[in-house]
């Protein structure tokens, strides 16, 4: 993945470029830098580093670091969102946003521009290049389905009982299959869900007034998908790896906040969202444990600083919360790894 450089610094006080590759490379990442192009090949188990926050989140240790996010703060009104979620066990969590503006703009701030310029990323449509900003930025996919053309029909969430084609928003005609996790309004399926949205509830460069969805989907829901579809979807290659079941809210408030950047916001509503009531992640600590596995004396306050700065939470001496963010995480031995990345093998 392609991340620009002085992006890093909404989040770190990098030193010089060598060093951030070497420290990198000390975490497992290997990478490397051209023209102010960081290029890093992350690992199948590590979605929670597909993101400028992500990486920062994983330097943080080595850096001066500030990982909170502007966003929009005050209460948002909410309303009752004509949508039933018949997948809960793939879609445990999801935040849905009405938003309105007068206009788009004709220009964008300097932060959001530079996304598009430095990254050579083609633009498409105001609130799409939002939701593609907000991914590169946060790991969070969020899709932007044009209000208007949704008609407020009643939208469902639920895993197909037969096939259907399905005109995706770049316009290609594809057969889904039954299984196949979808949105549909009455007969039409509006979105392959956490891959691509149709063409027929798109966004254009004229539109103003959107509904913007923001999900946790089950990996096992999506892997697979756009190799069977011929689809190219940075969405679905984030879902795949697994997106923080905590951030939609985060994510749908980082969204206003752009947009108000930008343009003058008529109305906002947020809908009642699917709470991810998944059990924290507590697992046992043990600093003589750790050092058995490694192989070497370590401190335990050190041990606790490197765990603490990767987020990670004690809960007493002897157990320790696991970040949602970091699914790959299941036992002793996954500590000791992490614990290991820090030091440097």
């Amino acid at each position: 993945m392609k991340f620009y450089l002085d992006h890093f610094s909404s989040f770190l006080k990098l030193d010089k470029k060598d060093k951030t590759s070497e420290k990198l490379m000390q975490l497992g990442h290997e990478n490397s830098i051209e023209s102010n192009i960081l290029d890093i090949d992350i690992t199948p188990n590590r979605g929670d580093c597909l993101s400028i926050r992500g990486i920062s989140r994983d330097l943080s240790h080595f850096y001066e670091s500030d990982l909170s996010i502007e966003k929009y703060e005050m209460e948002i009104p909410r309303f009752e969102l004509d949508f039933e979620n018949k997948s809960k066990d793939e879609c445990k969590s999801i935040v849905f946003l009405s938003l309105e503006i007068d206009s788009a703009p004709k220009e964008y701030k300097p932060y959001l521009e530079s996304y598009f310029v430095n990254l050579n990323v083609k633009k498409n449509n105001f609130f799409t290049d939002i939701s593609n900003y907000i991914s590169y930025e946060m790991g969070q996919p969020t899709h932007c389905y044009d209000f208007e053309k949704l008609k407020n029909k009643k939208i469902i969430l639920h895993k197909l009982n037969q096939d259907k084609f399905f005109k995706t928003l770049q316009g290609k005609e594809i057969r889904l299959e039954s299984g196949d996790l979808v949105f549909q309004q009455d007969s039409e399926v509006i979105n392959l869900a956490g891959i691509m949205g149709g063409s027929s509830s798109s966004c254009s460069p004229d539109t103003t007034k959107v509904l913007i969805e923001a999900a946790h989907f089950s990996p096992d829901s999506i892997i697979g998908k756009t190799i069977k579809y011929n689809i190219n979807s940075d969405a679905a290659y984030k879902f795949e790896r697994w997106v923080d079941p905590n951030m939609q809210e985060e994510a749908i408030r980082r969204f206003i906040k752009i947009v108000s950047d930008h343009a003058n916001i008529i109305s906002i509503r947020m809908s009642s969202s699917d709470q991810n009531d998944s059990d924290k992640k507590i697992i046992p600590f043990s600093n003589d444990n750790i050092q058995r596995i490694l192989g070497v004396k370590i401190d335990e306050d050190l041990s606790k600083s490197f765990l603490n700065s990767l987020g990670f939470e004690f809960q007493s001496k002897k157990t320790v919360q696991v970040p949602s963010h970091r699914n790959d995480i299941k036992d002793s031995n996954d500590l000791s790894e992490e614990i290991a990345r820090m030091i440097g093998y």
